[in-house]
């Protein structure tokens, strides 16, 4: 991992789903999908969407759809489709809504460490929990392992690590009734001889050896050719448990990827560690949504057609779901409420009373990030010269030696990777009030491009007097990238707020902070 200060791009982020999945064009890829042409423009989109050139809200959508067309050529079935989107439409939603409420004073490791112990595991179990229950009614016909937690890894007592690819494998050779050999190479004996066959073997053998993670063409193709193999030798397996051994393929492709780089960035006794955070999170939710389907099942059962059971099952889970949402907000801001700053906690009498309250999920999606979030320390001295950083800001009369001493401090305190941002906005700011802004704008360039992943709640006020001053040199290019920044984090632009940013509206904008001012609000 880097260790730059900071939150890793979008365009990193997008780029590790890809790889997540393994569906970047390959050899694999049939050669009518993608051609040479085809497979540079999308690799350079990725390159530009990591480098942030260019739009980014547009590259990013590209990214999204060019995925979403990917995925659906090895699971043709919408309703997965739709489930898998809106679990990682929830996780990107949680990315960016970090980006916009939290700064960090963390490496780019470490913040993606942070994002996965306080946002992304509590955010995962209720994400899961909602699609199986919201598409739970078309797809009963999806076969999966016994094993509840098959999508994730099992860790021995040594550290052994079994990835869900080497699950999926060895569950689909059991459900089909046969060894892994007769799987991949039906009939095969000491005088067998089928190169294609063997080969898939052998790549199968090292894939649930855990050598390395196939490419999903390649792994799918192995399957399906597998599937052939033992038709043509009298061994037919139903379509649907084809079709589920194949999604289920594609789904522990994913995580393994995942949780393979999880260990590799911060070990095997951390990935032990979400684990079983993981699976603490879903013991409590599961005590509320078993409840739901205790509750439902009689009713569905009172319905004389297909269509009303369904009709009522979308209506019970979609009010369950807001139901169970709103009980996790309420608890959350009454645990606000009771904080307690000067003893760093809450008191174990209010935890167990919002517990019989709201339930034990609602209570700990709160309480357990806040007690893990005390593994994240700053470094010395961050928060007194964040502090101080922001009083010299909003000084309307500091002088430049105080700014230029500032800096210094900073420097000497280590905290240039963490800080510099700031200095530079601090800079910016005194060239504004003083209406020098041809100097002002390389400062506010800096302040902008080094704080997007870094200036959590101040955002707003940074990205928009970024693109104030933008307009006031002429700079349009600059006054975009701000603008499409903003949208991506969802933060309002003055004379834009949600506005659709048609080319009139943006120079109507552009005009506008061109001659306005804002120095009550630097």
């Amino acid at each position: 991992m880097e260790s730059q200060i900071g939150f890793a791009s979008q365009g990193e982020l997008l780029k590790a789903i890809f790889d997540a999945f393994g569906i970047l064009p390959r050899k694999e890829h049939p050669k009518d999908l993608f051609d040479e042409k085809e497979k540079k423009t999308l690799q350079k989109r990725l390159k530009r969407l990591a480098n942030e050139e260019g739009g980014l809200g547009s590259n990013f959508g590209e990214g999204v759809v060019t995925l979403s067309s990917l995925l659906s050529i090895y699971l043709p079935d919408m309703t997965l489709m739709s489930a898998i989107g809106d679990v990682l439409s929830d996780v990107q939603e949680a990315y960016v809504d970090l980006l916009r409420t939290e700064g960090t004073y963390l490496s780019k490791g470490e913040t993606i460490r942070y994002f996965i112990s306080i946002r992304a595991v509590p955010l995962l179990v209720m994400s899961l929990h909602r699609s199986i229950l919201l598409y739970r009614p078309d797809t009963l016909w999806l076969k999966t392992p016994a094993d509840r937690f098959w999508y994730l890894p099992t860790i021995d007592a040594e550290g052994q690590v079994t990835l869900p690819l080497e699950k999926v494998m060895r569950w689909a050779y059991e459900v089909c009734g046969t060894s892994q050999t007769q799987f991949h190479f039906p009939g095969k004996n000491a005088t067998s001889e089928n190169a294609r066959l063997q080969n898939n073997l052998d790549n199968a053998v090292n894939w649930t050896r855990g050598s390395h993670l196939p490419a999903l063409p390649g792994l799918l193709r192995n399957f399906s050719e597998s599937f052939s193999a033992m038709s043509a030798a009298g061994q037919e397996i139903p379509n649907a448990m084809k079709v589920s051994i194949l999604a289920n393929l594609v789904l522990s492709r994913f995580s393994s990827y995942v949780f393979r780089e999880i260990t590799k960035a911060y070990g095997v006794e951390y990935l032990r560690e979400i684990c079983a955070q993981f699976r603490s999170y879903d013991s409590y939710i599961e005590l509320d949504v078993g409840e739901f389907y205790r509750e439902i099942a009689p009713v569905i059962s009172t319905k004389a057609t297909k269509e009303d059971q369904l009709a009522t099952w979308a209506k019970a889970a979609g009010d369950y779901w807001s139901f169970l949402t709103e009980k996790v907000v309420m608890a959350q801001e009454e645990l606000q409420q009771a904080y307690d700053p000067y003893r760093g906690l809450v008191s174990e009498g209010v935890i167990d009373a919002l517990t019989r309250k709201y339930g034990a999920f609602a209570v700990q999606a709160s309480v357990d990030p806040t007690h893990r979030k005390k593994q994240f320390q700053p470094p010395d001295c961050f928060f007194q010269m964040l502090g101080l950083g922001f009083e010299l800001k909003r000084d309307g009369l500091v002088q430049w030696e105080q700014i230029e001493s500032y800096a210094a401090d900073i420097e000497n305190h280590s905290l240039g990777d963490h800080l510099g941002w700031l200095v530079a906005w601090i800079r910016a700011a005194y060239f504004y009030r003083r209406e020098e802004y041809a100097t002002a704008m390389p400062h506010y360039q800096q302040a902008f491009d080094l704080g997007k992943y870094r200036a959590g709640k101040s955002q707003y006020d940074l990205v928009n007097q970024y693109v104030e001053v933008a307009a006031k040199n002429g700079k349009n290019k600059c006054f975009k990238n701000g603008v499409g920044w903003a949208q991506y984090l969802q933060v309002p632009i003055r004379w834009l707020r949600d506005d659709e940013p048609t080319d009139e509206k943006l120079d109507m904008v552009f005009y506008m902070l061109k001659i306005a001012r804002y120095d009550h609000q630097l």
